[in-house]
């Protein structure tokens, strides 16, 4: 869990307990969101392609909003249409 903050205010980002995830840290992923906070923050999930993988999560607004990374999917996953 990472607690920063975005425009003003406190927020919390965090990973899903017992996530694999795979060759990522949590660094490169708490950085990778943080890069993204402007995008991400108005959203209710989203996708977020880092290196060979998606970053899927959720944003709950709140008194405290929370950002949580709920899966990744290595490329190898995905199938485009």
């Amino acid at each position: 869990m990472l607690r920063t903050k975005f425009e003003g205010k406190e927020m919390i980002l965090r990973i899903k307990t017992n996530l694999n995830l795979y060759s990522l840290d949590e660094d490169i992923i708490y950085n990778s969101l943080s890069e993204s906070l402007q995008d991400i923050y108005y959203m209710d999930s989203f996708a977020l392609q880092v290196a060979d993988y998606l970053i899927v999560g959720e944003t709950q607004q709140s008194a405290y909003p929370l950002i949580t990374v709920q899966n990744i999917v290595p490329r190898k996953n995905i199938v485009t249409v």
